[in-house]
């Protein structure tokens, strides 16, 4: 194991989420933390985020830092959406001031979880890469994009190795059912429960999904290399997080309906206007950090319907 692994902070904010959890699961036994934030009082956690910010900016140990914070989804108001982006904002605010106040280089770097749906959902030509011109269609994805253009600001002039990972659809035991996405999930849950999906895409809508243990794995390699690539070069890097493996939803449901031998009870209603259709991508940078092969979608299913039968029946 390497010095920096053992001496480098590990600090994740947004710990208690599926994205979260694998990212301190992966970290292990390192001298990784799970940051509590009050986030039902949003002044508050303004404040907490903001002086973490600044103190891990102050101090001379190395750090990484880990945003995987966030209950926004393509569809969510743009008011909630706009608190969540302030969040983030006030986090890089405190960084800011903390490196002006220390007058000494950062031993910091960053990671912020971001969505390559919400950038590319009026995009043409898939798959998309790294390259391809980002063109939100909602405020989530607008949102996304601030983020990643203000995170990119305070990287280069700082030299802060900082990483925005445009991640695909994340799926796993634990997701949270009350948010309005994770279809994995929510077609083992129309299975075991009975109740219909509600389905308000078309059933060719192509996405990539990727298991949460998978991307947390890629999520760690990027922060233990992103010190040693960046050095000499450009010190931000936005990255695509996928499996590489684009389905269908009626290839979804197919496979569901193979593995566990019942139907899928589908509430088809009417298609509003939203994202592409075809929303595959393909990573261009740093793509050998996906060299580990990725779980199968049906061992994927697997484990969501192991999850789901304990936490529903």
């Amino acid at each position: 194991m390497s010095v920096e692994s053992v001496t480098t902070r590990e600090v994740v904010v947004g710990g208690g989420g599926l994205l979260g959890r694998h990212v301190l699961g992966m970290l292990g036994g390192r001298l990784s933390e799970r940051v509590p934030v009050q986030w039902d009082d949003h002044a508050q956690a303004c404040r907490q985020l903001y002086a973490l910010g600044k103190d891990l900016a102050e101090q001379p140990a190395h750090w990484n830092l880990y945003w995987c914070a966030g209950l926004a989804v393509f569809h969510t108001p743009a008011q909630q959406v706009e608190r969540e982006r302030v969040l983030v904002s006030r986090l890089l605010a405190g960084i800011n001031d903390g490196l002006e106040r220390s007058g000494s280089p950062s031993n910091g770097a960053l990671f912020f979880a971001s969505s390559a749906g919400g950038a590319f959902a009026g995009s043409k030509y898939a798959p998309f890469t790294e390259f391809s011109s980002p063109v939100p269609r909602n405020a989530y994805g607008e949102a996304k994009l601030a983020v990643e253009e203000e995170a990119e600001i305070l990287s280069r002039r700082w030299q802060l190795p900082t990483v925005s990972a445009r991640i695909t659809n994340l799926y796993g035991p634990g997701q949270n059912l009350n948010k309005n996405q994770g279809l994995v999930s929510a077609i083992i849950k129309a299975q075991l429960t009975g109740e219909p999906l509600p389905l308000r895409a078309a059933l060719e809508t192509t996405r990539d999904y990727i298991y949460a243990r998978d991307c947390a794995r890629m999520v760690v390699a990027a922060m233990e290399a992103v010190r040693s690539r960046t050095r000499g070069t450009d010190s931000y890097v936005c990255k695509i997080f996928a499996s590489g493996r684009p389905f269908r939803i009626d290839e979804l449901l197919r496979v569901a309906e193979r593995l566990f031998d019942q139907p899928v009870p589908v509430a088809h209603e009417p298609v509003a206007g939203g994202p592409n259709v075809d929303l595959s991508v393909v990573s261009r940078v740093w793509a050998d950090l996906a060299s580990s092969p990725f779980l199968s979608i049906e061992e994927g299913m697997r484990a969501v319907r192991s999850d789901l039968r304990g936490r529903l029946i």
